[in-house]
């Protein structure tokens, strides 16, 4: 029997049973799309973090305090005469409501030299305007969300030039407001150090000035190299102790990538029981279909059918199910990722964005424990929020990996029914009207 009149066959007893067979191709469907979203959504996250980390280097040290008095120059000089650094960069950190054209946004002010906040952006790539120049007259950069608050529906409402007032402290009695000349604004970052598309950014000394600070709350340090960053990180660790955290960009990028390689695993073990489930349904529709035609299997074996010829037809059928269900449930999986990743960042784009005044930013803690870790995870000030955006990772490799998945499970589930019809007798077959 030919091969295209075998896949004729196996398609037209599909189809006269649509109703069992949209479902059980449902049910693979459902499978692939749940692997193909979960492994592009977590490839996407691990790749936006690895970015976010990138752009400080592989030679950063991260320093955060965990004093009431953070880091005073004392300390950075301390730490640039150690061996092996290479440079060291204080960052002020503080939060308030910055207002402009009618817009109140609450902010995470940063005070950052011009040569560190290269090193922390790893370029400075601005929108509009230049950078601020080390003064003590205050003049600041704009985080892209603060220029562009999400409550205008991502309208820009700030420009370079245009007058705008930021409050310290507001809400408390003695809330001090500031104008300050906006000089530019920054392209959209995702980053896990400062939350840059939030936050404000001047010279240390103005940041200094305005949020009444004689302390930092960050110390980023610079390697020669990167083979020297660990053993740094423990000569920092061990002269700060429990006064503060340390850790490297590498520390950070392995962690992350065991972290998100455990839960990518996790998620696509339950992911596969939803395949799972999908091969007894091709196996239940296929004992069906193979009693429901137990008089045909004893026709075709009377007219000269053999058993491979009658197996293949029947594996034919879990094969196409595999096949339509795999391409469908691809398509699926790589629309819900896209869907799930652009609402996550709708979600998480500017968290501290308020529409009038009543938006009231909490007190940030004097000296230490600035919001910068990762989320502000270490004793992070509230007010402040990382920005991290992301898009799926979906790779040829993935795609072919899920489709051949939802073919070989589909086949597997398929071999028992179609052997048992194959095997069947054609005088017993022909018996059962």
């Amino acid at each position: 029997m030919r091969i295209e009149d075998t896949l004729w066959l196996g398609y037209k007893d599909l189809g006269e049973k649509r109703v069992r067979t949209a479902l059980t191709i449902l049910m693979v469907v459902i499978g692939v799309a749940a692997i193909v979203a979960l492994i592009s959504l977590t490839a996407g996250i691990s790749a936006s973090i690895q970015d976010s980390l990138n752009t400080l280097g592989p030679t950063s040290i991260i320093l955060s305090s965990n004093r009431p008095t953070g880091f005073t120059l004392t300390d950075t000089e301390g730490i640039a005469s150690l061996p092996n650094v290479s440079s060291v960069t204080p960052v002020v950190e503080g939060s308030g409501t910055f207002t402009a054209a009618g817009v109140n946004t609450s902010v995470t002010v940063v005070g950052i030299s011009e040569q560190g906040l290269v090193g922390l952006l790893s370029e400075v790539n601005l929108y509009s305007g230049t950078v601020y120049n080390d003064t003590l007259t205050p003049s600041a950069i704009l985080g892209h969300s603060v220029a562009f608050p999400s409550t205008s529906g991502g309208i820009q409402k700030v420009s370079p030039g245009q007058p705008a007032a930021l409050t310290i402290n507001a809400g408390r009695t003695g809330g001090t407001t500031y104008t300050i000349p906006v000089v530019g604004v920054l392209q959209p970052y995702s980053s896990l150090i400062v939350p840059v598309d939030t936050s404000i950014l001047m010279s240390l000394q103005a940041a200094e000035e305005l949020l009444h600070r004689t302390s930092f709350n960050i110390i980023l340090v610079k390697a020669d190299n990167a083979s020297q960053v660990g053993a740094l990180t423990t000569t920092l660790t061990n002269i700060y102790g429990n006064n503060a955290n340390v850790f490297s960009t590498q520390q950070i990028a392995q962690q992350v990538n065991q972290i998100v390689g455990s839960i990518t695993f996790l998620l696509v073990v339950v992911a596969g029981i939803s395949l799972l489930v999908a091969a007894v349904g091709i196996m239940n529709i296929m004992l069906m279909s193979v009693m429901e035609r137990t008089h045909e299997i004893g026709i075709m074996k009377s007219l000269g059918f053999t058993n491979r010829q009658v197996l293949s037809l029947f594996l034919t059928q879990a094969l196409l199910i595999g096949v339509v269900g795999g391409v469908i449930g691809i398509a699926v999986g790589m629309g819900g990722s896209y869907t799930l990743s652009t609402l996550a960042s709708h979600s998480g784009s500017s968290p501290n964005s308020t529409g009038t005044a009543s938006g009231t930013p909490s007190r940030p803690r004097e000296g230490g424990g600035g919001g910068v870790i990762i989320g502000s995870g270490a004793g992070g000030s509230p007010g402040s929020s990382t920005s991290l955006s992301f898009s799926p990772v979906l790779t040829v490799s993935t795609i072919i990996e899920a489709l051949v998945v939802a073919i070989g499970v589909s086949a597997i589930a398929g071999i028992y029914p179609a052997w048992r019809a194959s095997k069947m007798e054609p005088i017993e077959a022909l018996r059962q009207l």
